[in-house]
């Protein structure tokens, strides 16, 4: 199993909601619904495939994510079915809704990033952050079957490639594809320096 071949294994949208626009990706796993709840919400696991959180982690309760700063208050909390998160109060990242379902074999999951169409959704497009729930529903992956090994070059790959995936769901939804193309390149360009 290799970074890049996680590629595949995700379904990408724009999605619409209101005055918010986002970025919804799904895919299965061959845990079991159990499994990746637990992954998704013990502090000790999700250090190990996302990153640190405290805080009050129950239905009402604030979070902090102590690597990126982004901090909320958790929603919705039904155990192994929908976790939904006002996600970073302090700005305007929107709201984050993880939801778990049967699949054949094991468990779909569903994230919802939403947030304002900005200047930055402008200016980046899905992108921006499709790259970073693709790379966290990667490192989910590699978590459940304890392999975290990567190829030289296949950071740089998976970010290009990912970005690519975006730019034509973007234009799936009726953006111009060479302005599609250009917020694809964009992101690639901040993601890679």
């Amino acid at each position: 199993m290799n970074l890049v071949d996680q590629i595949p294994l995700v379904e990408r949208r724009v999605v619409r909601e209101g005055a918010g626009v986002g970025v919804e990706l799904s895919r299965s796993y061959a845990a079991s619904a159990a499994d990746l709840w637990d992954a998704l919400t013990d502090p000790h696991r999700l250090e190990h495939w996302f990153e640190p959180v405290g805080g009050e982690l129950s239905e009402g309760g604030r979070f902090q994510l102590t690597g990126s700063g982004v901090s909320g208050t958790i929603l919705t909390c039904t155990p192994e079915e929908c976790l939904l998160l006002n996600w970073d109060d302090t700005g305007d990242l929107g709201t984050v809704e993880i939801t778990l379902s049967p699949a054949d074999p094991g468990t779909l999951i569903t994230v919802t990033h939403l947030g304002a169409a900005d200047e930055h959704w402008d200016t980046y497009g899905p992108a921006a952050g499709g790259i970073g729930w693709d790379s966290s529903l990667a490192a989910l992956d590699f978590h459940l079957a304890m392999e975290t090994d990567s190829q030289e070059g296949e950071e740089e790959t998976f970010i290009r490639e990912v970005a690519q995936a975006w730019s034509q769901a973007l234009a799936d939804v009726g953006v111009d594809p060479t302005e599609a193309q250009a917020r694809a390149d964009r992101t690639i360009a901040f993601y890679l320096g």
